[in-house]
């Protein structure tokens, strides 16, 4: 069921363009917004109330899928809320923007659309690798929580990641829940890009950071894709970067899909 769920919305993500409604930020910023008007969110928020308000939707959704549908109403819901949960139209326009500007020589306009996906976490990164970045958060992080703990898990995953989105990353304790939540699945997921990239360029960079703690998601995932697509560097083609990374987050997706098939026909998931 959790192969076909994840196939079934990949398909349509692919040949798609969602509307709000199937968007997660949609209903995520309402939600947060409601959490707002009885304690203002800001950067001394203490970390109960942050797990209640992300908690509290994906405790609803599991004890609904468990106790009051069958097997085959329970799959769709999931399959539903895992449309909603995966994705980022937003910044697959901003990216095909990019395109269209580089390609008419508008370096000014592709200077704002790399600002537009640059979140607020301070580390260095070209526009191909926040394109990365932006593929784990809404697509590979999705997947693999979805894998372990289902539906919840996804909800839970998206309420924290726009958790800290709202709180323009200034919140710490939101930071570090972010930093234990994303720890294992930014793991798997750049330890796909050695085997999708260049495996020996990448591996060294991958072990030294694997059991570095306090090491950020962003930093290791941009440094591991860094490493696993070697890129000319070309002033006259601002395009062949990003389209290099976005290309090997595509394949890495694809790897992934792969491995869970396994998983699925080994017996390992259902």
């Amino acid at each position: 069921m959790t192969l076909i769920s994840l196939l079934l919305v990949l398909f349509v993500e692919r040949v798609t363009t969602k509307s709000k409604y199937w968007q997660a930020d949609f209903y995520s910023i309402k939600y947060l917004a409601a959490w707002q008007k009885r304690e203002r969110l800001t950067s001394d928020t203490s970390l109960l109330f942050l797990l209640i308000a992300i908690v509290i939707p994906p405790v609803i959704i599991f004890c609904f899928m468990a106790f009051a549908v069958g097997q085959i109403i329970a799959f769709i819901i999931s399959t539903t809320i895992l449309m909603v949960c995966m994705g980022c139209p937003s910044v697959r326009a901003t990216y095909k923007c990019y395109l269209q500007a580089a390609n008419r020589g508008d370096m000014e306009a592709c200077s704002l659309y790399e600002d537009q996906i640059c979140e607020s976490e301070h580390i260095p990164a070209t526009f191909g690798q926040n394109l990365v970045w932006q593929n784990y958060r809404h697509y590979a992080a999705v997947i693999l929580f979805f894998v372990l703990l289902g539906a919840p898990g996804a909800v839970f995953y998206v309420l924290a990641r726009a958790m800290q989105s709202l709180m323009a990353f200034e919140n710490k304790t939101a930071n570090k829940l972010m930093h234990v939540l994303d720890w294992l699945p930014v793991r798997i997921t750049s330890l796909g890009f050695l085997l999708v990239g260049h495996f020996s360029r990448a591996l060294p960079i991958w072990l030294g950071h694997f059991l570095t703690p306090s090491i950020s998601a962003k930093k290791l995932l941009v440094d591991v894709s860094r490493a696993a697509e070697e890129i000319e560097p070309d002033e006259r083609n601002c395009t062949e970067e990003p389209c290099t990374l976005v290309k090997l987050a595509k394949r890495n997706i694809l790897f992934l899909m792969a491995v869970i098939a396994g998983l699925t026909l080994g017996g390992w998931l259902s």
